[in-house]
């Protein structure tokens, strides 16, 4: 599949944008991290060491270490929503009854599909208000980055086409490709949920976040037309247990 972006997605940036941003034609080997020190964030929905161990290995591929020290140095937000979002992504996919390695899959799709804003300017990713429309324009071409910069990546490359359809929609009028219900990967599907999830959650220069009700409300309200219904669904369901009963959830589960 060709991750080359379709002349719709082409913008221009000027010469002071474009030094707020990392090449895409420069290896990823040879760019140079600043080595700041990284907090990455404690995962909430892991059951059990095993799981755990599993997520902390995904995170010490040597790529994507590297990757995530250069998405720390520039925006420590993203590289904190990243891993939530991963975390979130992988625990949808327990509630759809994956397997061990879809779940790591899921995960790593979650982690990475947002390390495309490594090449946002500054100037449009930490704008401290709402976007003008030529801003998101150049927004709405991360996920097209992103899986870009995945497809290099050995090992992880070819989860490139769910990392690059996060943003598309159920009714076909997301991005970059406007594809519609069952050709949107169900990968691209449950980081969409995860996304937005963690997004309507936590305060935003130009939002306060929402409470979980009125958060569960937006993905019920949404559903059929921007998230997988059953994906949703499931996620909800998932979320309100964990909040009522935290780990012991995972015992409730089990024995159910």
């Amino acid at each position: 599949m060709s991750f080359k972006p379709k002349p719709k997605d082409e913008v221009r940036l000027s010469p002071s944008e474009k030094k707020d941003t990392v090449s895409l034609a420069q290896p990823i080997h040879l760019l140079e991290p600043e080595n700041s020190a990284r907090i990455r964030p404690t995962p909430q929905f892991v059951e059990n060491e095993k799981v755990q161990v599993q997520m902390d290995s995904l995170n010490k591929n040597p790529q994507i270490e590297r990757i995530f020290q250069m998405l720390w140095d520039k925006d420590p937000d993203t590289y904190k929503h990243c891993h939530r979002v991963a975390d979130m992504s992988q625990a949808i996919g327990m509630a759809l009854g994956m397997n061990s390695i879809e779940r790591s899959e899921i995960y790593l799709c979650g982690l990475l599909h947002d390390v495309g804003k490594l090449f946002t300017p500054d100037s449009v990713l930490k704008k401290p208000g709402p976007l003008t429309q030529d801003e998101f324009h150049v927004m709405k071409l991360h996920p097209v980055d992103s899986g870009k910069l995945v497809a290099t990546l050995k090992d992880v490359g070819y989860l490139a086409a769910p990392i690059r359809g996060h943003h598309e929609r159920i009714d076909g009028k997301g991005y970059p490709d406007c594809l519609v219900s069952q050709s949107i990967p169900l990968y691209s599907r449950i980081v969409l949920v995860a996304d937005t999830f963690d997004a309507m959650t936590n305060n935003r220069v130009y939002r306060k976040q929402l409470d979980l009700a009125r958060t569960y409300e937006e993905l019920y309200r949404c559903s059929g037309t921007q998230f997988d219904p059953e994906v949703a669904k499931k996620f909800v369901e998932f979320h309100e247990k964990f909040t009522q009963h935290g780990f012991d959830y995972f015992k409730i589960k089990k024995v159910a």
